[in-house]
């Protein structure tokens, strides 16, 4: 297609922009000053062939440096135009590394890849750039890689993983950004990528011995939420049902840990609404009709602050984990960490017993 019958999207409007996040490594690490400069100048070689490959004319693309990277902008593509692009640019550094003696001229680059209705701007110098929430997510996305890995978004894994040739192709990581927000990544794996990177990040590699033990109150907490699963089923999915479910049930551990601690002649100072009285239903009713972003916060205060670190021990569905429910992992650990904690639930007793009628 010629350069004059593509369409160039307009500033100040929203467009569907792809992305290619990637920078370099540990850029200054034991690099001079000197070989810093060659290392972009051939960073920006590099992407210049690696453009030409995918036949991208100026319209569809905009390139934003970012000092020790580049954020590439992509418009009216293909769906995995991002991903071919990403990996010959692997093969590229890849290939220019094994022909490059000096150590400090080679380097790695790192990959994140989203894509997202995003505005189209100008900036300062009056050139193309782009603005808002997918431009932004790349680079959260980019900087849980290593160096020779391509990290991919929730929506450009909706895009490839139902098509062949990518099936089978992703492994997903749950990982947090800002303010402790909850966010999916999909590592991108493929045999016979030059370049390509396939080990596990190393930030989603946690040793064993940093498993902490679990708190009273996430005992308590995974003890309630198993409790009542099957309320918790019952509720609408598609509302704010895990928030809501989080604040009922953490604020119900939290009673138990003050009846827990309170002498036998005194009264418990609870927090939960109408605590002792109202059915667990009814409790969750009222907060549900409570204000939906302050559902939301607090919600996800109590997830980052008190449950984030027993992660493995709930459910997890299709945007990260859902703390309304249990996994076997959190049941299994509530059993042999909190035995008596699961015997006020008759949780064992249930399961037992389930087992029997299995049997």
């Amino acid at each position: 297609m010629a350069a004059d019958t593509i369409p160039t999207p307009p500033i100040n409007e929203p467009a569907y922009v792809r992305y290619v996040f990637l920078d370099i490594v540990k850029f200054t690490t034991g690099r001079s000053v000197e070989a810093q400069c060659e290392v972009v100048n051939k960073l920006n070689e590099l992407l210049v062939t690696g453009l030409s490959h995918v036949q991208l004319q100026e319209p569809q693309r905009t390139l934003i440096p970012t000092g020790d990277g580049v954020a590439i902008a992509l418009f009216n593509v293909s769906y995995d135009t991002h991903l071919i692009l990403a990996l010959e640019l692997l093969k590229l550094t890849q290939i220019h590394n094994d022909a490059t003696a000096d150590k400090m001229q080679q380097f790695s680059i790192r990959v994140g890849l989203n894509e997202n209705v995003d505005n189209v701007i100008q900036d300062v110098n009056k050139h193309r750039n782009v603005a808002g929430t997918g431009i932004s997510m790349a680079q959260r996305i980019m900087d849980k890689a290593d160096g020779g890995q391509i990290l991919v978004g929730e929506t450009v894994f909706q895009a490839l993983s139902p098509r062949e040739r990518y099936m089978s192709k992703f492994r997903r990581f749950d990982t947090f950004g800002k303010h402790g927000v909850s966010f999916a990544v999909y590592q991108f794996q493929s045999d016979g990528c030059l370049g390509l990177n396939v080990d596990t990040p190393m930030v989603f590699l946690t040793p064993a011995t940093e498993k902490p033990k679990l708190s009273k109150f996430a005992a308590y907490y995974i003890a309630i939420a198993a409790a009542n699963r099957e309320f918790l089923l019952s509720c609408d999915p598609d509302g704010n049902r895990d928030e809501v479910a989080t604040i009922l049930i953490a604020f119900t551990a939290e009673d138990r840990i003050e009846k827990s601690h309170t002498a036998a002649h005194e009264s418990a100072h609870t927090i939960t609404w109408k605590a002792g009285e109202a059915s667990f239903p009814d409790q969750f009713k009222h907060y549900d009709d409570t204000d939906f972003w302050m559902v939301m916060r607090l919600a996800n205060c109590i997830q980052h602050n008190q449950l984030n670190k027993f992660i493995e021990c709930f459910e997890r569905g299709s945007m990260g984990p859902t703390y309304a429910f249990v996994s076997k992992v959190g049941l299994e650990r509530l059993h042999n960490e909190w035995p008596k904690v699961e015997a006020q639930f008759g949780l064992h007793r249930e399961k037992k017993e389930n087992t029997a009628k299995g049997s």
